[in-house]
């Protein structure tokens, strides 16, 4: 009853823990989504990505523009021009110069909003320039209670610019300024930045379509926000002094066909910003990101923004791979997954860059950086929780329990919890291990041949006797239809389990009984998993059976019968006057049985000394030893006396006592008058013995059971004269029989006997 409580609790402990492994993998997964999801679509992680994005940027920047060129109100203009606001004269002689030197586009990042009476000067040189653009202020709140307000440059300067564009520099959380907008609507009004103005050089362009309707006081609105390819380094372009231009200290070919911006490098004016490719706290001048806007445009590499949940949904490709491999991989695979994974997602994040697509990846690393511990964690506990519930039902099977005591289970007692359950599984392996090495010991010790297979009959294992009973075959991985095939068994599968012997005993060509047995294999949950076989050599036990049978024959009839003949005889009234020759003749019929039986079994039982002898010599001694009988009937012995040698292995003495008992069998069946022929001949590489009367033959009654025990009739005196000869021959690797073999005529039409031996080549 404990056993099969414990096979249900097994049963019910391995379907809990599937359960348990699918609904925690479920909401493993359900809480890291959740998390990436929040991750991607929040502002915790950006810094983080921005940091990236920096580095990446840092290894691809894009390589500056020579058609740049940067003039610089520097310091040394300030000082030498005089403080600012200069005069707008001055900013007029720039513009002619610029002007003069056949300039491609100009991006002036100057305001001038105020007017003043320097502004007639200015618009004329911008009018005669035709390419200058020039930036408008936007304030956000604007004037007035406007939510954002534009103010443009002087009525006569606008007029004069070639367009009017916002200059806004727009830095990220960190501060540092990653992209602008192309575009900005404020105030009712759509500008387009600077840079693209000048990097379209009087192209027209066409302004965005806003998502937000225009009331008359809307909201600052950035459109087309565009991440710019920096160049390296804190000064990308070539920049010259504006008191170096303005004084005809710069070739007019250096200027010749340049796209140029003029803007404020001097300390404390314009502004100043991080950019990601500018290294250890360096800030560029916004003339400089103004500059490298214009070059991202001519340059059309546009960086798309993976964002929202386009984002979040690229973000969980890894995460899905990752909870895929918890089901599917071993530990140590889902540890090499986890760093490739996080390897792979921040390499594609980074080959996106430079392919022109930017996705964050710091959402997926952290799906796969959390999702990685907590999965081994809740593992962790149902392994413990796992190995807890299986010591505790190997030490309530009672079916383990004999053997336990061999292999005891030890409770180890130091340590921390996870460690003293880990040494008590591995003691308990250690255990399971050593059963199988007691179980293996066990079938190859068994003193008949077993084999272990699977339900397909497939052999498993094969002890030593069964690699015995089948020496020509590689047991391991053969099959059962083709083991017992070769020894003559043609359906075995009905062996299995079956109470009837007399289905699972055959005989072997070589004489032997081989007793089947087949049983099944069941498991703890009492599924069949394999089959033993046991072949079982029972040839001893029918040897046994025959001789008691053959020995009650004898005792109880044969040996009987002339006994009580001859008491019959001495208690008869009327005694035939050849009494003592019917009392001799019964007597020696008794010792011609006893005689026959003791030759018989010595001929099954006793060990054989082989020796090379000359079978020709062995039948003329025979000859020599009957020569009396035959004399005194009359019968002539015919033997072969061509003195060529017919060598065999045999023992002598059974060898010449085969061939005086046929040839005195052949002597008492023989009329008198008539001959008895032996010849020896050599077929192939055997030696024939053929011994031929002219008797009266053998009836096909007699010819079916002539070698078996007291077959009677009138073949042999005891009736085991001929068994002996058979036995013999058998046990000499010979045959006999009494027909003639292929290609071999009898001399005579009596009874004939062909021994055929192994020939042993003479040397």
């Amino acid at each position: 009853m404990q056993s099969l409580t414990y096979k249900a609790g097994r049963r019910a402990a391995l379907t809990t823990l599937g359960t348990r492994v699918l609904m925690e993998w479920v909401i493993t997964a359900v809480v890291s989504i959740l998390l990436v999801l929040w991750l991607s679509l929040g502002q915790v992680i950006q810094r983080g990505d921005n940091l990236f994005y920096d580095t990446v940027s840092q290894l691809t920047a894009a390589k500056p523009h020579s058609d740049i060129v940067i003039v610089t109100i520097d310091d040394r203009s300030l000082q030498a021009i005089g403080a600012w606001p200069w005069p707008r004269s001055q900013h007029a002689a720039m513009i002619d110069r610029l002007a003069a030197a056949n300039t491609k586009a100009i991006g002036y990042d100057v305001l001038f909003i105020e007017p003043t009476t320097d502004d007639a000067i200015l618009a004329q040189a911008m009018t005669q320039a035709g390419n200058v653009y020039l930036p408008a202020a936007i304030d956000t709140p604007g004037m007035n209670g406007k939510l954002s307000s534009v103010s443009l440059p002087a009525p006569v300067i606008r007029t004069a610019a070639a367009g009017v564009g916002h200059g806004l520099l727009t830095p990220d959380s960190d501060g540092t300024i990653r992209s602008l907008p192309l575009w900005v609507r404020a105030d009712g009004q759509v500008l387009p930045h600077l840079a693209l103005l000048v990097a379209n050089n009087n192209n027209r362009l066409a302004a965005p379509a806003s998502n937000t309707p225009d009331d008359g006081n809307s909201a600052l609105e950035a459109l087309q926000p565009r991440l710019i390819h920096y160049p390296d380094g804190i000064a990308p372009y070539p920049g010259v002094s504006f008191v170096d231009v303005l004084n005809g200290e710069v070739p007019a070919d250096f200027l010749r066909g340049k796209r140029v911006f003029v803007g404020a490098t001097a300390q404390g004016m314009g502004d100043r910003y991080a950019t990601p490719t500018t290294k250890d706290g360096a800030l560029l001048p916004g003339v400089n990101i103004v500059a490298s806007l214009a070059q991202d445009i001519l340059d059309n590499r546009p960086i798309a923004r993976t964002e929202g949940w386009l984002a979040a949904v690229v973000s969980l490709i890894p995460l899905a791979v990752m909870l895929a491999g918890f089901l599917t991989l071993r530990p140590i695979s889902n540890t090499v997954l986890g760093f490739s994974l996080i390897i792979v997602t921040l390499l594609v994040s980074a080959l996106g860059l430079k392919l022109g697509v930017w996705w964050p990846p710091l959402a997926a690393c952290a799906g796969v950086i959390f999702v990685w511990p907590l999965w081994s964690w809740r593992r962790l506990a149902a392994t413990y929780t796992y190995m807890r519930s299986a010591l505790n039902d190997l030490r309530s099977d009672d079916a383990a329990r004999p053997l336990s005591a061999l292999s005891p289970v030890h409770d180890w007692k130091s340590g921390d919890e996870i460690s003293r359950q880990v040494l008590s599984f591995s003691s308990a392996l250690k255990q399971f291990r050593d059963f199988n090495r007691y179980i293996t010991q066990s079938i190859h010790s068994l003193p008949d041949a077993a084999l272990m297979t699977d339900l397909d009959g497939v052999v498993l294992v094969a002890n030593r006797r069964a690699h015995l009973l089948f020496p020509a075959k590689t047991l391991e991985g053969a099959h059962l239809d083709d083991l017992f095939n070769s020894i003559g068994l043609r359906e075995w599968r009905g062996l299995i389990d079956a109470d009837n012997s007399e289905r699972d005993e055959i005989q072997l060509a070589d004489g032997r009984s081989i007793q089947i047995a087949i049983a099944a294999l069941t498991d703890t949950l009492q599924k069949s998993t394999g089959l033993i076989v046991r072949l079982a050599d029972v040839s001893h036990l029918r040897a046994a059976e025959r001789e008691r049978q053959r020995t009650l024959q004898l005792l109880g009839h044969d040996m009987r019968a002339p006994q009580v003949s001859i008491l019959t005889l001495l208690d008869s009234a009327n005694r035939p006057a050849n009494l003592e020759d019917h009392i001799r003749r019964n007597a020696r019929q008794t010792l011609n049985l006893a005689e026959g039986y003791v030759q018989l079994s010595r001929a099954e039982n006793q060990m054989l000394t082989f020796d090379l002898i000359n079978l020709a010599d062995l039948v003329t001694e025979a000859a020599d030893t009957l020569w009396p009988q035959s004399n005194a009937k009359g019968v002539e012995l015919l033997i072969p006396d061509d003195g060529e040698e017919y060598l065999v292995e045999a023992d002598t003495a059974l060898m010449r006592r085969v061939i005086i008992n046929l040839l005195d069998n052949a002597i008492r069946h023989t009329p008198t008058g008539r001959l008895i022929a032996c010849t020896l001949s050599r077929l192939d590489n055997k030696i024939m013995l053929m011994i031929c009367d002219q008797g009266s033959g053998l009836s096909d009654d007699m010819k079916t059971r002539l070698f078996q025990p007291f077959a009677g009739g009138n073949v042999a005196g005891s009736g085991l004269g001929l068994a002996f000869v058979h036995t013999v021959i058998q046990r000499h690797g010979g045959q006999i029989t009494i027909e003639p073999p292929h290609g071999t005529i009898p001399p005579y039409n009596g009874a004939c006997f062909y021994i055929i031996l192994p020939a042993v080549e003479g040397e």
